[in-house]
């Protein structure tokens, strides 16, 4: 291609309409091809770039940010993209994420800084829990706890082990409205004559119900809740 130039005042004769052309196509390629649906425009396509430094097609420069976002707009500024939507006009940011070191399976989300982060592949078996408000992978494993006293369950335990060799004990599930699948395994451990009670919370039932109880040693009760009550399985 030749030297992509405007045309030279008094000179370049005969010439203009080339020397035009490759100035125009600098910047981009033109089909050549009139849009009537556009006003008579033409359609427009960046050309590819190559592994040269320097010959991307498309780069954007750094700069402020529109005081007002407007539909259909893209800008940078720093390290981040925008794309304003017609819908409102939102400014939104364009999702990116650093590839560099990723590997099947790897999941990403969001952190405090509105920032995509990975989230390395687990390993066999394991599942995803959330600790500390971020997503993190573990092991199959339960929340155990022994009881000596009267308890309220709440959702994040998942068995009880039920002590009564100091006194009667009470153990009492949280309401079934707000439990709504969620799963308890309560077991006796001791061997006194002291009472291992399951009680309802409210006006609930445990299958049909106000209470269960747990009269002998390694006696245990398995309980769910429907959103409604909560029944023995």
């Amino acid at each position: 291609m030749a030297e992509q130039r405007l045309p030279v005042v008094d000179g370049d004769d005969g010439a203009w309409g080339e020397i035009l052309n490759q100035f125009i196509e600098k910047e981009h390629y033109n089909t050549g091809t009139d849009n009537a649906a556009n006003g008579g425009h033409k359609t427009i396509t960046i050309r590819p770039g190559t592994a040269t430094a320097g010959t991307a097609p498309l780069k954007f420069s750094s700069g402020t940010l529109l005081s007002s976002p407007e539909a259909g707009a893209m800008e940078f500024n720093s390290d981040t993209l925008y794309f304003t939507i017609t819908t409102g006009s939102v400014r939104k940011t364009v999702a990116t994420y650093d590839d560099s070191s990723g590997a099947t399976g790897d999941m990403y989300y969001r952190n405090s800084g509105g920032v995509l982060t990975r989230l390395p592949i687990g390993s066999s078996n394991n599942m995803l829990k959330v600790s500390g408000g971020l997503p993190t992978w573990g092991d199959v494993t339960f929340n155990t706890a022994t009881k000596t006293s009267n308890y309220t369950v709440t959702t994040s335990d998942t068995v009880l082990l039920a002590d009564a060799a100091s006194g009667n004990i009470t153990i009492t599930l949280p309401a079934a409205s707000s439990s709504s699948g969620y799963r308890f395994f309560i077991k006796r451990i001791d061997n006194s004559g002291n009472t291992v009670t399951v009680q309802r919370a409210g006006s609930d039932t445990i299958d049909g119900a106000t209470s269960q109880t747990l009269d002998l040693q390694y006696t245990s009760i398995t309980v769910v809740s429907n959103g409604s009550n909560w029944y023995i399985i």
